[in-house]
């Protein structure tokens, strides 16, 4: 098996039921495992070898998936890349990476060698497709073979690529299987966070389940809250900014009736944003924590969890073929309760950092993966992430875990967002300074959340400054950069 067996499973079992819907285009299983063989042998065909490196630079949609589908059944390894990145990283990641054909759309990539147009446009390339045989490629692909070159976001500094496997893919895929068991046949899954990231892990689970998929290139609140009821939506998933706009109306049981599962991860939720979404979609929330280095899912935090207050703040439970540890310094496991590096062991883990072996070592360490993040477990085995190891403040002698200040600054009735980054300070080495997006039609003063947070956390938690901002700069898939935060320091 390889990672694109559950589109060949799901051509074989139902050929003509909807696969995808791109718009008002749809196409079924059958047809789509069909032109991904094709592509999959052009590429074989203009010479892309097992292993090479061949990217995309597509928005959701149907050639998208296709590309995505036929690089991986060529051999070659899928390097995704974001259309929302800036020219520089795109630059980057291609150089970096040693593309050899981008698979785009009409319109190119500035700085690629070599581009296909696959959406269509070409009518050449649409006669070569034509001329190839509907049957996959002749490679042989193992579980060790490299499925992906997947970079981190890069919230510290130069993304790095971890080097994912297809056995890594299939661990992915069985662990979201047994998460989100109810998936069948008769779901619709939406797609509107970009394929290149978390979104993407949902296509595997819905092809071995033979659900359709909808693929939305662009995110607007109102479009989106129409689609989900006229073409009852029952799984998607979002970030948690994307979840506060679109319950920002207060729509329930009309609009979101279909809706069973809303699978959201990749960044911190506020806590009044999960109330009102839990009170406004009902039970249908199901959290996820991965990361580059080990995709969806380590941990989950199921449905009926979010229904317990005191379960809220964590991201659950690790999930069956995965085993999560909080290490201390030495890298000795913590007892419940004390903060440490979260570190993850099982099948889903990155093989190493493409070229960087270094960051290699000190990221895998005995077979554990050293997260870079923070966290704590519970006696019962809930993990809670406090920050990223990178972002603790220390502040004379004190740590302050960023993530903790904001969670109190968000409960402010005023403040929709918050960030906290480390500042300079003659007396206590680093102290805390805040950046605060605040609700519309809502303001606050800084010595008012300063003070709102003196009386919720201990002195040297609160912030020594607050700024006032329209938005906290992120990265294309919604984390916060802490970073550009830290050169706009006071």
């Amino acid at each position: 098996m390889n990672a694109t067996e559950p589109l060949r499973r799901a051509a074989r079992r139902w050929p003509d039921r909807e696969a995808l819907r791109d718009g008002t285009h749809g196409i079924g299983f059958g047809a789509l495992n069909d032109r991904v063989n094709r592509l999959a042998r052009h590429l074989v065909r203009v010479g892309v070898a097992p292993g090479d490196r061949v990217a995309t630079f597509l928005p959701n949609s149907i050639p998208h998936v296709v590309a995505q589908q036929a690089i991986l059944r060529s051999g070659a390894a899928w390097v995704g890349i974001n259309r929302r990145l800036a020219p520089p990283e795109v630059a980057f990641m291609l150089e970096h990476a040693g593309v050899r054909i981008v698979l785009a759309d009409g319109d190119g990539l500035a700085g690629a060698e070599r581009v296909l147009d696959v959406t269509g446009g070409d009518a050449t390339l649409e006669r070569a497709l034509a001329a190839e045989s509907a049957l996959p490629p002749p490679v042989a692909i193992g579980p060790s073979a490299i499925a992906r070159l997947r970079y981190t976001s890069g919230t510290t500094g130069r993304p790095k690529a971890a080097v994912l496997t297809h056995g890594c893919a299939l661990a992915s895929l069985r662990n979201l299987l047994a998460e989100l068991h109810e998936i069948g046949s008769e779901d619709t899954v939406a797609h509107v966070a970009p394929l290149t990231h978390a979104s993407e892990a949902l296509l595997a689970p819905a092809f071995w389940r033979g659900a359709r998929s909808i693929l939305c290139r662009e995110f607007e609140p109102d479009a989106f809250r129409a689609m989900i009821a006229r073409e009852r939506v029952t799984m998607l998933f979002l970030v948690p900014t994307m979840i506060a706009s679109l319950i920002e109306r207060g729509q329930g049981e009309d609009v979101f009736r279909s809706l069973r599962t809303l699978v959201y991860g990749a960044a911190p939720i506020p806590d009044d944003v999960l109330t009102r979404a839990l009170a406004t979609l009902g039970p249908v929330l199901l959290q996820i924590y991965g990361l580059s280095e080990c995709p969806f899912p380590i941990t989950t935090l199921r449905k009926e969890d979010h229904l317990d207050p005191a379960r809220r703040g964590s991201c659950g439970l690790p999930t069956a073929l995965n085993e999560v540890e909080v290490l201390d310094a030495d890298g000795r496991p913590l007892p419940a309760g004390e903060v440490g590096t979260i570190a993850v062991r099982g099948p889903q883990l990155m093989r190493e950092y493409w070229q960087d072996p270094a960051a290699t070592a000190a990221a895998l360490v005995d077979g554990w993966l050293r997260t870079g993040d923070l966290g704590r477990l519970d006696d019962a085995g809930f993990l809670t992430l406090v920050d990223r190891s990178d972002d603790v403040i220390i502040s004379g002698g004190f740590n302050v875990y960023p993530r903790e200040v904001e969670v109190v600054l968000e409960a402010h009735p005023a403040v929709a967002e918050a960030a906290v980054v480390g500042i300079p300070h003659a007396k206590w080495g680093r102290g805390v300074a805040a950046w605060v997006v605040c609700k519309p039609s809502a303001a606050a003063h800084e010595e008012e959340l300063i003070d709102f947070c003196r009386a919720r956390l201990a002195s040297y938690k609160k912030p020594l400054q607050v700024t006032f901002v329209p938005s906290l700069p992120k990265s294309s898939t919604g984390k916060l950069l802490r970073r550009e935060l830290r050169t706009d320091s006071r």
